[in-house]
């Protein structure tokens, strides 16, 4: 029996595709895990450069310098910048949602009493509002009883992580949390949108762009709320927003974008529910804060929320559990008939 060119055998392009995507996965994984880890530390990064500069104004300088940072890039690289009214006004969109209202609202709720763990806590609904916000604007988005279990599986693993922050959730800081919760909000929304409608944009000349927008806003906020203008402190404020403008942000957001034009916005969206986890362990190795078994537990209880949310094999179980309870549907003889 005769053999043709290799290339006319399916199984030589299994064995050239299969390596090239598992190395995509890894690097996907990879991405991830980074988000998950510098994301995870700016909450803390936020809280000590409010030491060196009042919110807003820290906001708009983290914003403009990693602007021009990815400006610089964009030239360099002679990236492609929007090219259309849709791109443009989804440019808008997410600097004045994402980047103004958001990172605004976050910085407000922050300066005003709410703690990094307690801010972990409120954004974690960030995966919730998501799904609601993409089951409404994304097709082939649903919002699935098995992502609504994953989703709740981890959030309780969150609010065992903080429980003992939770008690300092009162009534004088509600309107500080709300900002949280809010800016939860306008993320879910400026994610989905970048779904639907940014899948051409390049990440780095679209952020530099957004971020550019937001900067405007967040400036004017500042002009608006009479924040004093004055060169932050250091190490404390320039140290905070170089740290968060270049890792937090430039890093990060490109990053995310890359990762959103194959991810779904949903499951995305499942970073908020590890970077409290790296919060704390942060906390641990280098604050010399404590980390104990519940801290240990409530992590495999977020990490097992996002597994039930996204596993193939969960959904395979629950079709076949509902397989299994749904009623027969074989024809039923009518009454008075005889074969």
């Amino acid at each position: 029996m005769g053999t043709g060119p290799p290339w006319t055998d399916p199984r030589f392009y299994a064995a050239v595709t299969m390596p090239a995507a598992m190395a995509t996965r890894l690097a996907r994984g990879a991405a991830f895990a980074m988000l998950c880890v510098i994301w995870g530390s700016t909450w803390l990064a936020i809280r000590i450069g409010l030491q060196g500069a009042p919110p807003f104004l820290a906001a708009s300088l983290r914003f403009i310098v990693a602007s021009i940072t990815l400006v610089i890039l964009a030239i360099a690289f002679r990236s492609k910048w929007p090219s259309n009214r849709t791109e443009w006004s989804l440019v808008a969109f997410v600097g004045l949602v994402l980047f103004t209202a958001d990172y605004g609202l976050i910085y407000w709720g922050e300066n005003n009493g709410v703690e990094s763990g307690l801010s972990a806590i409120l954004f974690a609904t960030l995966p919730l509002q998501t799904g609601l916000v993409a089951n409404a604007f994304l097709r082939g988005e649903r919002l699935t009883v098995q992502k609504l279990a994953g989703i709740g599986l981890g959030f309780g693993g969150i609010l065992l992580i903080f429980r003992g922050q939770i008690g300092t959730a009162g009534l004088d800081k509600a309107f500080p949390m709300l900002a949280i919760i809010l800016s939860a909000t306008c993320a879910a929304f400026a994610t989905v949108a970048i779904k639907r409608w940014g899948h051409e944009t390049n990440p780095v000349t679209f952020n530099a762009a957004a971020m550019a927008v937001g900067t405007v806003g967040l400036v004017l906020v500042s002009l608006t709320a009479r924040e004093p203008w004055h060169v932050p402190t250091w190490p404390e404020g320039i140290g905070a927003i170089l740290f968060l403008a270049l890792a937090g942000s430039v890093v990060t957001f490109v990053t995310w974008q890359w990762l959103l034009k194959t991810a779904e916005a949903t499951s995305l969206s499942f970073v908020a529910l590890i970077t409290p986890i790296t919060a704390v362990l942060l906390g641990a190795t280098v604050g010399n804060e404590k980390f104990d078994a519940v801290d240990l537990v409530g992590s495999a209880i977020v990490l097992a929320g996002i597994y039930v949310s996204i596993s193939h094999r969960v959904a395979g179980l629950g079709r076949a559990v509902v397989g299994r309870t749904a009623p027969s549907s074989d024809p039923v003889e009518p009454p008075g008939r005889q074969s």
